[in-house]
């Protein structure tokens, strides 16, 4: 069912723009600069990957553990930690207009941050889900240099291009990778969005008309 689901969702395309948009989203990257330490996104790689916590275990801003692999922090530390555990929003999310637009669906939401992908930083080519029991999607909002020719986000090789502030459904189920060629630090939001009926119509009722 759940596959069942995910195949609906992706009838409509691999990168899918609403009608829902975050306003001045540059305002928003400064406002979390002034306001909060980004920390090491997976600081057990020496990749230059930055990350600031929308949801966490408790509501807190360390990144522990949810920037962290969390396969290797409770294999370290005998604990039983997923990706749903990690669903109390932040001081970062609580922006009025980030949060209006995700209202509907705040329920729903789990191991989201942003993230900074510095000067050199990138993700190397992979694929978020496996198997048969996709049971979530990731929601995108670029907010910062995310564009080429500085910046390069490939999926299903092709490299995109965004609309900074607009908010997407991104098929992460299929190859993608990233990485920053310029001089300045890229920010994106990334929403880890349970998989539902609810949550489907959210995009699919709000996909923006070009």
């Amino acid at each position: 069912m759940s596959l069942e689901l995910y195949n609906h969702l992706t009838a409509y395309g691999t990168v899918i723009e609403t009608s829902f948009r975050l306003n001045n989203p540059s305002a928003y990257v400064q406002w979390t600069e002034e306001n909060f330490d980004y920390v090491r996104y997976n600081p057990r790689k020496d990749v230059n990957r930055w990350g600031l916590s929308l949801t966490s275990l408790d509501g807190g801003m360390s990144g522990i553990p949810d920037l962290d692999s969390l396969f290797d922090y409770n294999k370290d530390y005998g604990t039983t930690y997923g990706e749903r555990d990690f669903s109390t929003t932040t001081a970062a999310y609580n922006y009025p207009d980030l949060a209006e637009i995700l209202l509907p669906i705040k329920q729903h939401l789990f191991r989201s941050h942003i993230l900074r992908i510095n000067p050199g930083g990138f993700f190397p080519p992979h694929r978020d889900y496996r198997g048969m029991n996709i049971d979530s999607y990731r929601i995108i909002i670029p907010l910062q240099w995310c564009n080429p020719p500085n910046f390069t986000f490939i999926i299903d090789g092709k490299v995109q291009t965004w609309e900074y502030g607009s908010v997407y459904f991104a098929d992460t189920a299929k190859m993608h990778y990233l990485f920053n060629a310029s001089f300045d630090p890229s920010y994106m939001a990334v929403f880890n969005v349970s998989l539902n009926e609810e949550t489907i119509n959210f995009i699919t009722r709000n996909m923006r008309q070009k």
